[in-house]
């Protein structure tokens, strides 16, 4: 059971649609809030058909979970995309999934950018690249499609793993600092195994 409750959404969802920065929000945060949106549902799925008032009441509160997540999530989205826009990193903090919306948009930002300023020039467009050539750049091998992030790790991990990259990582004491596919993150994250480190410089955008 989920240690976060039907409030604790309530108040993140609020807090997120009164504030026009971005608020926090980590990937440990965001798994509690669907772990209780599944308990809630897993409740409801076990209440006795006799049990009406119960079921009702639990069915609304699903439905108000389920609406206020989403719209949570929607919220911080836009809220991202205008941040890269605006040439401004977001304050608060992002899950996984946002880091990387937000570095692929300002990938893309960038690289229209420089098709603007190539135009302005009187520059030719770069040469399209050929499905080859994507098929290459597709490939778990190429570096540049593998996003890393630096993490602390909060429990210790004794044996060594494999990650995405192909590299070995580990083993890791608690309080370690280390730079890991953010792929092979994402579990720890959400079950408070690791926390994410943002850098100084990245915060000063």
């Amino acid at each position: 059971m989920s240690d976060l409750g039907y409030d604790d959404v309530k108040s993140a969802w609020e807090n997120e649609l009164e504030n026009e920065g971005l608020q926090d929000l980590g990937d440990l945060r965001l798994s509690k809030m669907i772990a209780y949106l599944s308990s809630v549902r897993l409740s409801l799925a076990t209440t006795d058909a006799e049990k009406r008032i119960q079921a009702d009441m639990l069915t609304q509160e699903a439905l108000n979970l389920e609406f206020m997540i989403e719209d949570l999530l929607n919220l911080r989205r836009q809220k991202i995309l205008k941040s890269v826009i605006s040439g401004h990193r977001p304050r608060g903090d992002m899950t996984l999934a946002e880091e990387e919306l937000y570095n692929r948009a300002q990938r893309a930002f960038d690289g229209h950018s420089e098709f603007v300023k190539d135009s302005l020039a009187g520059s030719k467009p770069k040469k399209k690249k050929t499905s080859e050539d994507v098929k290459k750049s597709e490939t778990p091998s190429d570096s540049e499609t593998i996003e890393y992030v630096t993490v602390r790790f909060l429990r210790q991990i004794s044996d060594a793993f494999l990650g995405l990259d192909e590299k070995t990582y580990g083993p890791f004491k608690k309080e370690d600092i280390a730079m890991i596919p953010a792929a092979n993150a994402r579990t720890w994250l959400r079950d408070g195994t690791i926390i994410r480190i943002v850098a100084e410089e990245d915060l000063s955008e």
